[in-house]
């Protein structure tokens, strides 16, 4: 498992990052990886270890969307079929 790199965040961010500033920017971190298509839906949910589902409503509430490809499709029925 790859070791955890600290980024030094400037303070005037600070005040935006809510109560807990570690954990909405490694949220922030992976919603702009997911929009970017370098992170599937289900490669998101395992960092956070949360289910498939629980993502698909995180990125909801946060108004974060990309296009629905063939690939989603496929995670989908997959998902659909599996028994997790």
């Amino acid at each position: 498992m790859a070791k955890p790199t600290k980024v030094e965040i400037p303070q005037e961010l600070i005040p935006y990052l809510d109560n807990d500033p570690e954990k909405k920017v490694t949220l922030l971190l992976i919603f702009e990886l997911y929009r970017e298509e370098k992170l599937s839906l289900r490669q998101a949910a395992e960092i956070l270890k949360i289910s498939y589902r629980e993502m698909e409503d995180l990125l909801k509430q946060n108004k974060v969307y990309i296009p629905f490809g063939s690939a989603d499709l496929e995670e989908e029925l997959q998902y659909g079929f599996s028994s997790e």
